[in-house]
């Protein structure tokens, strides 16, 4: 017997009032119902399983060149010795590399990164959803319904702890979901460049740095 008694449902990438009305109305058939709601789940299609991996390696992505970027500005504005990018939790990523910009001078690399890290930290719920939930197909609409039996992955959703019994759940609609990974991509590629920018121009940030301090 399926108990969804604690639950936890995500938006999709844009939150509007159609979204939420579909979310609404896919919750109110789940909780009616659970166990005729999942049997009438049906497996991901392929291009599911694309979209979900394909959003999890472009934050990975983003991910690795975020901390380079974070290291190289904090070898230019601190010293070698303050580079710390490989030691933080994934959560913390995108809110140092927004600390670390933040002491730039005024410039197209300061505003482009500083869009692209928002940008992408927006993504990260979903992508760590997509790594470690189980997902299945709402029949034949444009959404999913992920589940978590992890207490932890449960309780860090929505910090009520979770019954041995319970599954908890997430419903995703997939509208806008290809046009924001066409954004996603976009902001990755940016930060990898700009990750080779600075690695290549070391020299001249650690100057601009110093000068700044004096």
């Amino acid at each position: 017997m399926f108990d969804g008694r604690e639950v936890v449902y995500t938006m999709g990438m844009t939150d509007t009032e159609s979204l939420r009305a579909k979310i609404t109305e896919i919750k109110t058939r789940f909780d009616a119902d659970p166990d005729a709601f999942l049997a009438s789940t049906t497996n991901l299609r392929d291009a599911d399983f694309a979209l979900m991996g394909k959003l999890i390696q472009l934050y990975c992505y983003a991910d690795l060149n975020a901390r380079r970027i974070i290291d190289a500005l904090r070898h230019a504005a601190h010293g070698p010795g303050a580079r710390n990018a490989s030691r933080l939790q994934d959560a913390q990523v995108f809110p140092k590399l927004r600390e670390i910009v933040a002491e730039l001078w005024e410039s197209n690399l300061k505003e482009g990164v500083l869009k692209a890290a928002d940008t992408v930290e927006m993504h990260r719920l979903h992508r760590h959803n997509f790594a470690h939930w189980a997902a299945r197909r709402v029949g034949s609409e444009e959404a999913l319904v992920l589940f978590t039996k992890n207490a932890r992955e449960a309780e860090r959703r929505d910090g009520d702890p979770q019954d041995p019994d319970q599954l908890k759940y997430g419903i995703v609609p997939l509208d806008g979901f290809a046009e924001e990974l066409v954004k996603l991509e976009g902001h990755a590629d940016y930060l990898a460049q700009s990750a080779a920018h600075v690695e290549r121009h070391l020299t001249e940030f650690t100057e601009r740095f110093a000068e700044m301090k004096k």
